[in-house]
């Protein structure tokens, strides 16, 4: 039997290097991924004669530019789905759309701001040292934030690397990253609106989505969760949150180890999750460029794979394909993609996993049936 290759393929959408992005801004604080819609770089440097930083906002479907000017702000987020640009200078925001260029609104955080994103495409959320706030900004003409929760103590000494919410807002999660002598730890606050309960988790990424399993009649919202321990090893979760649904099985909490061995980098650790809902799969993103490609049903690692030879420091997942883009070091904005029948083959013959192989290959199927509302190119 000829060895199955990798079930992925890897496409280079963009090189920001190509159009005038060095590549020492390549960075975490300048490149920022809110979709997989655009992509928006703060570039350039302040100068004392006055001159500011650049913004170029680049669409990911065809790398034309959608937006470029100039800006005093540390940080940029385009909006998810509309022509929106969120800029931040210290502690004070502005929202412009890109459009019409006119300004629709701004607030200012009296805390300094540790992270901030947008959670969907109407709230901004900002993480100060002691508190997280929901800005809503088209609730009102004048809306200003709202605090929502207080941050943990374990994370005061944390770096914060995400805050996500699940898709109703009831749960929310910020996750924090500490440098440690011989590793990089990692914890987790999760918070729960109904409850008001918080707790703490060790992990380094984590993410919500919304989820069918097999059996239940309504989908449920999951959180999913990757670790890194000192050792080689580390693990991918699966948890089905509350409110339990009429008709569904018991809540489901399933978990697998998760092989850091024959990795590249002795440190390495996952930095995000993306959830093919339509697939079943989760994909755990590693600092160094790892993929773990997990079974959603029982958290299965099906395969790991290196698909870039440098640190990708972002990504979302790919509505169109059902893959993920992510941008590296290197100033590449990647598109990795499952070979479906690869895949399924792998599964099946190589990874010896008969029944995530069926599963797969049922989800296939009925996503590319004719006439499918979910069918995929």
């Amino acid at each position: 039997m000829a060895e199955i290759g990798p079930p992925v393929t890897i496409t280079e959408l963009i090189k920001l290097t190509n159009v005038g992005i060095p590549q020492e801004q390549v960075t975490w604080s300048r490149v920022t991924l809110s979709s997989d819609r655009w992509i928006a770089i703060r570039h350039g440097k302040k100068k004392e004669d006055g001159t500011k930083c650049m913004v170029t906002v680049l669409s990911l479907k065809d790398g034309s530019v959608s937006y470029a000017g100039q800006t005093s702000a540390d940080s940029v987020l385009m909006n998810p789905t509309k022509p929106i640009i969120a800029l931040k200078a210290d502690q004070r925001f502005e929202i412009f759309n890109v459009e019409t260029k006119l300004m629709l609104t701004k607030t200012k955080i009296h805390d300094p701001v540790c992270y901030w994103t947008w959670l969907n495409s109407d709230i901004i959320a900002i993480v100060t040292d002691t508190a997280v706030f929901h800005w809503s900004l088209f609730k009102t003409k004048d809306s200003q934030p709202d605090k929502v929760f207080l941050r943990h103590s374990r994370l005061a000494f944390s770096e914060i690397t995400s805050y996500k919410a699940d898709s109703n807002l009831r749960w929310f999660a910020i996750t924090g990253l500490t440098p440690e002598e011989d590793r990089i730890s990692g914890l987790t606050q999760l918070y729960n609106m109904d409850e008001d309960i918080t707790q703490v988790i060790a992990c380094h990424a984590v993410c919500f989505d919304t989820y069918k399993f097999a059996g239940n009649s309504c989908p449920s919202t999951v959180f999913c969760v990757g670790s890194r321990d000192i050792s080689s090893y580390g693990k991918v979760h699966v948890i089905e949150l509350g409110p339990y649904q009429t008709g569904n099985f018991a809540p489901r909490n399933t978990y697998d180890q998760i092989h850091f061995g024959e990795m590249p980098e002795q440190y390495d650790f996952p930095v995000a999750l993306h959830v093919s809902a339509e697939y079943g799969l989760v994909f755990m993103l590693t600092k160094y460029g790892c993929l773990f490609l997990c079974d959603m049903e029982t958290s299965t690692c099906l395969c790991s794979m290196r698909v870039s030879e440098d640190i990708i420091f972002t990504s979302t997942i790919n509505t169109e394909t059902q893959g993920f883009i992510g941008v590296t070091r290197r100033g590449q904005v990647l598109a990795v993609d499952i070979k479906k029948e690869t895949l399924i083959n792998y599964v099946r013959d190589t990874a010896k996993k008969g029944n995530q192989a069926d599963r797969l290959e049922r989800a296939i199927v009925t996503i590319n049936e004719p006439g499918s509302s979910s069918q995929l190119p």
